[in-house]
């Protein structure tokens, strides 16, 4: 019986169930190819079709790529990968030390370090990895090493950067010299603009649903906001059926695709052994029937029907899409789509491999809609509930603009908040771009996080004078909120020559001092010696600092500034500026 005869109609069904608008599909047994097939529309706007050399924003299907670039290095005898990778890369230094010094390149690609996500560190941030790098060490910690998994992108860009450091080249070049050339993957690169001319890409979407999960619209993802370090090595993979058909025979005959030993049958199969424990049970014993998962090294595996099921999928920019494989049986199922976060590809997957297998009907389509459906409408309620918990008649405690400003926290792009009509918006500064930051209550607020569509609540907090001067952020869900606080002003140097001078307060026997050195501004009471002093707060009439635990404001008048308010805990003096 031929279980591929009726796939067409199969896969059909199931892209219009999911409001999905274009699939590539590929299922292959050893060399043989059992059904290939592509459906639906790549632009939806200028309903151009899908085609089998239509290339796919691969997501973090690039992570079995990195954890390849690794081997291949393992092959040649240039890393081990048990060895600490401090002994590669000295520079590489993270905010446990223990981490630091024991950390090695199978933690770091099987999700076993300690570190959760903090996928906003990096994310859109057009900065190099040696820099990124230098930040990773101020990224908090949640778990202790090799405790549980936790999946991290971060590790797969540093990973890119250990196999910079040992081949001497850029990642992606030795990427492209090692494995896209040797396999002929002619349309793959790590870059939105395909490789040769006539190469085409998918256009992203998502669905837009109504307050009750009920679809209606397909809206456009932002497309090709690609920089070295994000998605990078954890997700800047752009490939097409055919490219990811060879991949994928490496993968099914022992490192071999036709005449090319790719890698080494051992080290191949150390990224499909099982190094991690993934948590089981619950909602995914409930979909998949099993209580048993892991993860190697850039694939997921577990066991499936008495067999080895190896996989990956990823997600980004309206592309959602997996590679699996049985490697016993050589049969492997490629599945592309362009819709967001939606496990059409899971189910196009499991039916794929279960017809390759021969293996009884489960109808996974129906079983995936059966498990997911509830949690979109919970999605999609979770908007309304936001709604009836806002308090009514809670304004903000300061006028909208004293919010503006630039907040800064270690390991984090900056986030910036500025005046926009009657409103405000914020931005991570060389990252996320600006977005509606809208008032909630109080000194809440609601941050669009519009790349994902989602809102989150960020916290301003004032200090004891009342001035708004930091924020408190969810911004990495697995640890504590951040507190990202005012940066200081940046003085201009006309500005720190107008400070300098001698300020007399109405105490006999005192004066202020105020002078500069190399853009820093100190001040000296009669008898004390100078003073740094803090910059905090920069208006049209008012340049404020800090300086233990007291404020030397001075004030301007007519744009020059003529005098000093020096505020302690218990004191307050005025002290005009001397002519």
């Amino acid at each position: 019986m031929n279980r591929f005869k009726n796939f067409d109609k199969y896969v059909k069904d199931a892209m219009l169930s999911w409001h999905c608008p274009g699939v590539a599909l590929a299922v292959v047994k050893g060399d043989k190819v059992l059904h290939q097939n592509v459906y639906g529309l790549r632009d939806v706007e200028n309903h151009l079709p899908m085609t089998e050399d239509t290339r796919f924003a691969m997501a973090s299907v690039t992570k079995s790529f990195t954890a390849m670039s690794v081997a291949l290095l393992a092959d040649e005898g240039k890393l081990e990968w048990d060895k600490p990778v401090r002994e590669y890369m000295p520079e590489f230094i993270l905010n446990d030390p223990y981490v630091t010094q024991h950390v090695t390149v199978r933690d770091m690609l099987s999700h076993r370090t300690g570190l959760p996500r903090h996928d906003f560190s990096a994310w859109r941030l057009d900065v190099s990895r040696d820099e990124f790098i230098k930040r990773m060490r101020y990224l908090k910690f949640n778990a202790t090493f090799r405790e549980k998994f936790q999946y991290n992108n971060l590790m797969y860009i540093a990973s890119a950067y250990l196999v910079e450091k040992i081949a001497g080249q850029k990642w992606e070049d030795f990427v492209q010299e090692r494995i896209f050339s040797p396999l002929r993957m002619e349309a793959s690169n790590f870059k939105p603009h395909p490789p040769q001319e006539g190469q085409v890409n998918a256009l992203g979407y998502r669905v837009d649903r109504d307050n009750e999960g009920g679809a209606r619209d397909l809206i456009g993802m932002p497309f090709g906001l690609y920089t070295e370090i994000s998605p990078g090595a954890a997700g800047a993979l752009f490939s097409t059926l055919a490219d990811l058909t060879q991949w994928l025979k490496v993968h099914v005959n022992n490192g071999r695709a036709g005449n090319l030993q790719l890698i080494s049958p051992d080290n191949l199969k150390q990224m499909h052994l099982p190094q991690t424990i993934r948590p089981g049970g619950g909602f995914y014993e409930a979909l998949l029937g099993n209580t048993i998962f892991t993860y190697g090294m850039g694939w997921f595996v577990e066991p499936y029907k008495g067999f080895t099921l190896v996989h990956h999928g990823g997600n980004l920019e309206g592309h959602s899409l997996i590679i699996g494989f049985v490697p016993q049986e050589r049969i492997g199922v490629i599945a592309l789509t362009n819709i967001a976060m939606l496990p059409l590809r899971d189910v196009l997957l499991y039916e794929g491999i279960d017809r390759a297998l021969n293996l009884p009907d489960r109808n996974w389509n129906t079983k995936f809609h059966e498990m997911f459906d509830p949690i979109i409408i919970g999605e999609a309620k979770a908007k309304q509930t936001a709604a009836d918990e806002k308090l009514s008649d809670a304004p903000p405690t300061h006028p909208l603009n004293t919010y503006s400003g630039t907040f800064a926290t270690d390991g984090y792009p900056d986030f910036a908040v500025r005046t926009k009509g009657e409103g405000l918006q914020a931005c991570t500064v060389g990252s996320l771009d600006w977005s509606e930051l809208r008032h909630y209550h109080y000194d809440v607020f609601e941050w669009h996080i519009a790349d994902f569509n989602f809102w989150i609540k960020v916290r301003f907090l004032v200090n004891d004078n009342g001035d708004v001067d930091s924020v408190s952020i969810p911004i990495e869900p697995e640890i504590e909120n951040l507190i990202f606080t005012r940066k200081r002003p940046e003085l201009t140097d006309d500005l720190i020559a107008e400070l300098v001078g001698i300020y007399d307060p109405p105490v006999d026997g005192v004066e202020f001092t105020i002078t500069a050195h190399k853009g820093k501004i100190y001040a000296a009471q009669t008898g004390n010696p100078p003073k740094e002093l803090i910059p905090y707060k920069l208006s049209d009439n008012l340049v404020g600092f800090k300086m233990d635990r007291s404020r030397l404001d001075f004030l301007r008048e007519n744009d020059v500034i003529n005098r000093l308010v020096w505020k302690s805990f218990s004191m307050t003096l005025e002290a005009p500026k001397k002519e």
